[in-house]
């Protein structure tokens, strides 16, 4: 190999390894976004966010000329499009979608980005859960204090297979985080979020699960009972800090009520 040819080489790397970081380094962001939509219940920014990591994996799939980031481009922009309630933004997706298709074709020998149409798996087996809790369970123990973008992570690649299953889990999983955070710090907040996030998945739950519907039923009680009880507590010791602080009064000056 020539000189000319290795420096080229050397090259097509760096521009690789810059381009890999450009692209790790938005998409943290941009899984960042689609968490605090989630937790907001904005659908929009939702299915904005989606739109986002769609582009990366357009991008990739240009860059590599490779088919399954486009397939993965092709399910982030179907998700975000049945998210998006407004319809400027739903015209912007179709153009991109068919923009993708058209690219794809140029690129890949006029392959275009499909999925089975029974892609979204629905599985109601014990075992299809397990696996998928197995799986996430790993990641999290690995990592403990990173389950919340562990659990992000997994819920875009959910989205992009479009595995139902295993987005339910990562959504269950996300709420769990935020219920943990809860009872370590008793900040409302962490179970309010964790509330939204079971309900996130209830939403999506195949009504004929009824394992996976009761377990988070469960934990959407147990999250919104914490969350009572604690805004009581605080509501309680507001009061008796009101009326602790009127002890130095003079009898003759009204208290408070």
């Amino acid at each position: 190999m020539s000189d000319v040819d290795t420096n080229s080489q050397a090259n097509k790397l760096k521009d690789m390894e810059l381009f890999t970081k450009i692209q790790q380094s938005k998409e943290q962001g941009y899984r960042q976004a689609l968490r605090e939509a989630i937790l907001s219940m904005d659908s929009c920014m939702e299915a904005k966010a989606l739109q986002d990591i769609g582009n990366l994996r357009l991008q990739k799939g240009k860059h590599l000329k490779d088919s399954a980031e486009f397939d993965k481009a092709a399910a982030l922009f179907a998700a975000a499009l049945l998210r998006c309630t407004d319809p400027d933004m739903g015209q912007t997706l179709e153009r991109r979608i068919s923009y993708m298709e058209k690219l794809s074709r140029q690129l890949l020998q006029g392959y275009t980005p499909q999925l089975p149409n029974d892609c979204r798996s629905t599985a109601n087996n014990n075992a299809s859960r397990v696996a998928a809790c197995d799986t996430m369970a790993k990641r999290v123990r690995k990592s403990q204090h990173l389950t919340e973008v562990i659990s992000t992570e997994m819920l875009v690649a959910a989205i992009e297979n479009r595995d139902t299953l295993k987005e339910l889990e990562a959504l269950k999983s996300l709420g769990d985080c935020y219920l943990e955070k809860g009872k370590e710090t008793s900040v409302v907040s962490q179970f309010s979020k964790a509330a939204t996030m079971y309900n996130k998945a209830l939403a999506m739950c195949d009504k004929s699960d009824r394992d996976l519907e009761q377990t988070l039923h469960d934990r959407l009680s147990y999250a919104e009972e914490r969350a009572a009880k604690r805004e009581l507590s605080l509501d309680a010791g507001i009061i008796r800090t009101a009326g602790a602080s009127q002890d130095h009064l003079h009898p003759d000056i009204q208290r408070w009520e």
